[in-house]
Formats: structure tokens, sequence, C-alpha cells
């Protein structure tokens, strides 16, 4: 356990998050004065969509607003969206504190500007000239940081980052400069042999980056989603885009990778074998998938599932939702449901809501998985029964000394309970369970199958004891363990904490266990530089200090029980 390693990782996250962003500056040209316009706005909400312009009585011309000249070789005829950047809360005190510690030197935004986030695109009036044309006078917002695109339908489109300055102007015209055309960057796609299917193919598309040239492409790819919406949504969230049988199907503008990976989908929901395709800047490569190539097994068929779901060995129904990859379908009164489309070629996996949650004990699982693995010659429907496993219960029960003593030396959130169970070498290993469910005397804790079981009870990482040992067999519907009260005179530790000779205060102590499942506990040092741990039973006490400017991890149990102090000299 490395907390330092953790906290090292973060830095590093953000850095080269933020070091995505990009600024495209242009020169002003001289424009004549704003024509007043009040504009519709659309949220934005990942892909987001174009917006009417909306134009209503005029407004005076004080305000700001925004214009921009597009270079191209015919008059424009397309849309134009301008886009307010902000800087969300909190960045910008992160952004001083880093330029503080020169944290920034190497690598991430060189501005506070590059932080900022588009939150709304407008949709912008633009007017054709004899080669371009004019987008805006836009009333914008006042703003660190803006951003103006513009798109026909072919997919060419003009893009420019604009910063006004570092005194935000709230009043007079701003201008972006001019815009260069940008021819799109695609793929069409021809299908061979797809004629005499029924049904729709598709292709999913996955982005081959260059790490040279990443962050230019993904600071591109929300900018394209504003051109190709449908395109844009498939490219980050992995849905296929249907394809023409009789015609080529167009995928553009993409973002300028080094190349797209094609993957067909068959109308049963089969996928062929991925097909590369290098792309080109400024480029619509055509490329042919080959239906008998990338099916050499053929396109499979698919099934009915028609099923009944139980609880446990009981002939009582269960279940109200089955969900999978292919979507949702209703489970009936009776426990029965039908699933169309099923895949016949490899084995799906089904999810079982129940719906069962209730106060104190459940019954069964509120959720559970399973599987239908296909069969050579199948019928094309299939009958199944899924049983849900019912609980059976191991309690923990307590006195009220022990728990009175349980509360004493736990703070949250702790105490914590961890299922164990033995093995045939009785060998011991912490098992999942799905519930712990409080109870006045104790905890139950759920159990889906016989065997050999504690539980441990945790009052920190470092400190448990655990139960009673339990034979939990196969009628068996609650067994109870018991949890003895903790020695009086237990072994205690402490954590002393030093710089050069003198005690460190307010120095982090991070401390761990035996066990990786429960949280590490942390704390202060006092004016002492101490830091009292109390009782310690676990094996290995992975540690983490930091004070004084200074870091230190290590293990703490030798000198725990050798001495009943870690001294640690930052």
């Amino acid at each position: 356990m490395r907390w330092k390693r953790g906290l090292g990782g973060t830095v590093v996250v953000l850095l080269l998050g933020v070091g995505a962003w990009m600024l495209l500056r242009s020169e002003p040209v001289t424009l004549p004065p704003p024509r007043p316009v009040v504009l519709t706005r659309v949220e934005d909400a990942g892909v987001p969509e174009p917006a009417p312009l909306v134009e209503t009585e005029a407004a005076p011309d004080a305000g700001l607003w925004l214009t921009a000249t597009l270079e191209g070789a015919h008059p424009f005829a397309g849309e134009a969206r301008v886009g307010a950047a902000f800087v969300v809360e909190g960045d910008e005190g992160w952004w001083e504190e880093e330029k503080r510690q020169k944290a920034l030197s190497l690598v991430g935004p060189t501005s506070l500007e590059d932080l900022a986030n588009v939150r709304e695109w407008m949709t912008a009036p633009a007017s054709a000239t004899s080669r371009g044309g004019v987008v805006g006078p836009v009333a914008v917002p006042p703003a660190p940081r803006y951003q103006v695109v513009a798109f026909e339908p072919d997919g060419t489109f003009w893009w420019a980052d604009f910063v006004p300055g570092t005194a935000l102007p709230t009043t007079g015209t701003l201008d972006a400069g001019v815009l260069r055309a940008n021819r799109p960057t695609g793929v069409s796609i021809r299908l061979d042999g797809a004629r005499n299917t029924e049904g729709t193919f598709s292709v999913r598309i996955e982005r081959d980056v260059d790490p040279r040239d990443a962050e230019r492409a993904s600071a591109l790819q929300p900018v394209l989603a504003l051109v190709n919406p449908d395109l844009g949504w498939a490219l980050v969230n992995g849905t296929p885009v249907p394809l023409s049988p009789d015609a080529d199907t167009r995928l553009a503008p993409l973002p300028p990778d080094r190349a797209v990976r094609l993957w067909l989908r068959a109308p049963s929901g089969r996928e062929g074998s991925p097909v590369e395709v290098p792309l080109r800047e400024g480029t619509v490569n055509p490329v042919t998938l080959d239906v008998a190539r990338l099916f050499p097994e053929g396109m499979s068929r698919s099934v009915t599932l028609r099923g009944r779901v139980l609880l446990g060995n009981t002939p009582r129904p269960a279940g109200r939702m089955v969900g999978w990859v292919g979507g949702e379908e209703p489970v009936d009164a009776d426990g029965r449901f039908t699933i169309p489309n099923v895949p016949a070629w490899r084995a799906t996996r089904f999810n079982v809501w129940l719906g069962m949650e209730e106060d104190g004990r459940p019954e069964a699982p509120s959720m559970w998985d399973f599987d239908f693995t296909p069969t050579e010659g199948m019928p094309d429907t299939v009958d199944v029964e899924w049983r849900v496993p019912v609980y059976r219960w191991l309690v923990v029960r307590m006195d009220g000394f022990t728990r009175a003593q349980l509360k004493e030396r736990s703070e949250r959130p702790y105490p914590v309970y961890l299922l164990e169970r033995r093995d045939a070498q009785g060998l011991w290993s912490a098992v999942p369970s799905q519930k712990f469910v409080p109870e006045e005397d104790g905890v139950a804790v759920s159990l889906l199958e016989p065997g050999t079981y504690r539980v441990q009870v945790a009052s920190a990482p470092y400190a448990s004891r655990p139960s009673s040992v339990a034979q939990v067999g196969a009628d068996d519907t609650t067994v109870d363990v018991r949890l003895s009260p903790a020695p009086s005179a237990g072994s205690s530790c402490e954590v002393h904490v030093t710089h050069q000779g003198r005690p460190v205060a307010q120095a982090l102590v991070m401390v761990g266990g035996q066990y990786r499942s429960l949280p590490p506990v942390r704390g202060e040092t006092d004016s002492a530089g101490r830091w009292r741990m109390g009782a310690v039973t676990s094996d290995v006490l992975p540690m983490f200090v930091q004070g004084a400017e200074n870091e230190w991890d290590g293990d703490g149990a030798e000198a725990c029980r050798t001495s009943g102090v870690v001294e640690v000299r930052l």
C-alpha cells in the first residue's frame, strides 16, 4: 500500500488532462458595426444539438459582440456556432497554486485560459461572401475564451480558439480573425455481398490515435461533434453506425488520427474481424467491406430465449426485469420472460433484477446473473429455467459489554465486519458477502453456500479479532457465532514523528493492515509529534507519513511488537 505513489499519479493525470487544450490566434480584420440579434442557446450535453436562429425586436448596440471571417474557395453555405468558455470554480485556485509551486513548468496548460471549457453553444448568423463568409456579429457574454465553429454539409469546417486578452471586455466588438477552411478527414464505406441479407449492417468505429498528435486530435473531437452529432456520439460511446447496402456510407469529419478500426456488425449482432483504414488529413478515403471475407464462418443466427425465474428450490416466481447488452425485457407475475435476438454463436450474460430490497434480512439478492451458452443445432426458441439462490445467515452475537467496548475503540467507518471461510486445508480466506445487516445484539451476514465460516470484527485496519467458528449446512437457514470481549490489557502502539531531531506537529499519518479490503485510518500528530494508534493485532502495518515538507512510508509492525513505538524521521 503506497499512498505516495497514488498521490503522484493523481498529479500526473491532472497535468496530462489539462494539457489537451490548445489556443489558436489569428490577425484581426475590420468589419462593419454589428447588427443587433438575439439568439437562442443550446446547453452542451456531450454532443451538442443545433438550435434554430431566432430573431426578436431590435436591441440597442450596447453589449458585447463577436465576429469572424471565413476564408474559402466559394461562398459559404452552412451553419455557425459560437461557444463561450469559462473556468470551472476552483480551477483558478488550483492553477495559482500549481504555478506557485512551478509544477507546470514542463507539462500542462500555459495559461489560465487553457482551463476554460465551453458551457453552451450559440447558433450564430453567417452570411456568404464571394470567397467565404462572415460569422456574426453575435451577442456573447464576457468570457476568458471563445470558440468559433462553422461548417458546410460536406463536412468542411472552420474553427478557432479566441482569447480576448487579460482584461475581459464587457462592451464592443470582438474580432476572432480569419478562419481557414479545413477539408474533412474520414472514410467512405462500400458494402460488398450484403444485398441478399435481411436486416441492416452497421459499423463500430475505433480511433487509432498517434501519441504525437493526440492533443490536437482530441481538442478537435468536440468541435467535429457539432458538425456531425451522430458520428460524434458514435466515436465517444462506441455506438454502431448503420450502413447503406446500396450506396456508399460517408463517415466524416473524423479527428485527424493516423487510422481508424472498423468493426462490421451483421444484422444478427455478430461482429467480423476489424479492418484498419489509414487516414489522411483532409481526405475521405474509400474502403470496401467484404461480408464474405469478414464472416468466413457465416454471420450466424440468433435465437429467442423463453424462460422463467424461480426463487431457490421453490415454485415461487421471482424477478421483475432481465437486462443484457441487447436491452431489457420484463418478467411477468408468474416469473416468465421472452428475449428475442439472442446470439447463437457465443455465451451471453443476463442480469435479473428482483427488486426485493426490504428492511431487515432480505430473502434473496436484489440482483443476480445468469449465463446462457448456446449449443450446436439448438432450436430457434430455447426454454430455460433460472433459480435465484436464497440467503442463509451467519449471525454474530455480542453481549452488551462487548458492543460497548467495540464502539469505544472504533471510529467511523469502523467497526467493519469481514466474512472468512475455511478451505479443505484448514486455511482461512476472506470471501465476499452481499449483506451485513445490523441487529439489536449483533450483525447478520448473508451466505450463499454451505461451509465453515467465521467473522473478523475490526475496530481499525490493524486491530481485529475473530468470532467463534460455525459449520453451516445445506439445510441451515440461520447459524449463530459469538464475539467475546477484547482483552483489557492488549499491546498498544504509537507513532513518533521528528524532523532533524525535533517533533513534528500536525503530521499526516495513514495506516493500513493485513486485510486490503479494510479502509485505512488517518490521523495527525500532536504538539509532541505523537499519534496514538491503540491496540495492534495485525502482522503487517503499512504506513505513510507526511510532514515538514517530507514523506515517509514503510511497515511499522516490527517496531510495534518490540517497543510499542514507530519512530519516523522525516
